[in-house]
């Protein structure tokens, strides 16, 4: 194989890597919905506890859920129809969600149906998830604030598993909604900015 080839293959692998981060396979639509469900699921919280309706709270949180589920299949699809293109990047970036959302999932209907796990192990597999999915989602689009938002879910999870020692359960509840306001939210919103520079490019 002389230099010319060896060149040449170079030059294809980054303009692939180059093609694959421009059509910026994160949109951000996920974070701003995931936002939006907790927020609305913290205000049906405060709602029902001050209602004495505490009971229905693990009802509304499984719907809510499910439309959160649906809202972003929907949107996703929509997008991916008209916009996206189906990359080797756009295939490793559902893989690592989906891996992230499952054990979410399955540790959040449990905490509501069975009541068995505390809200601290629920926060601490939540956190510690989605800074995986932070982490590797700043690695394949080449977002450095998303690897330090990723350590920002991480130190969720020592305060999640540590709260009992200065906080009451509530008061997780409440630092959690923040948590997620500061490292869902407004990233989403900004992803979401760049998203639309990208594809309209």
């Amino acid at each position: 194989m002389n230099d010319t080839q060896i060149f040449e293959d170079v030059e294809y692998v980054k303009q692939m890597i180059a093609n694959n981060r421009r059509a910026l396979v994160d949109n951000g639509i996920m974070y701003i919905a995931t936002g939006v469900y907790i927020v609305v699921g913290m205000a049906a919280t405060f709602l029902l506890d001050a209602l004495g309706k505490y009971a229905w709270m693990p009802y509304v949180w499984l719907v809510l859920m499910a439309l959160l589920i649906l809202v972003i299949m929907i949107a996703q699809n929509r997008i991916d129809r008209s916009r996206v293109k189906n990359t080797f990047a756009t295939r490793i970036f559902a893989a690592v969600w989906t891996a992230c959302a499952v054990p979410i999932l399955i540790t959040s209907i449990l905490f509501f149906v069975t009541g068995i796990l505390q809200l601290s192990s629920l926060m601490a597999c939540v956190s510690a998830c989605m800074g995986i999915a932070y982490y590797l989602t700043g690695v394949i689009n080449d977002l450095r604030f998303m690897k330090f938002l990723a350590a920002g879910w991480w130190v969720g999870v020592g305060m999640s598993l540590l709260w009992s020692r200065f906080g009451h359960e509530y008061q997780l509840g409440l630092f959690f909604a923040v948590l997620i306001l500061l490292l869902e939210i407004v990233p989403g919103i900004i992803i979401y900015k760049k998203w639309k520079l990208v594809a309209n490019d």
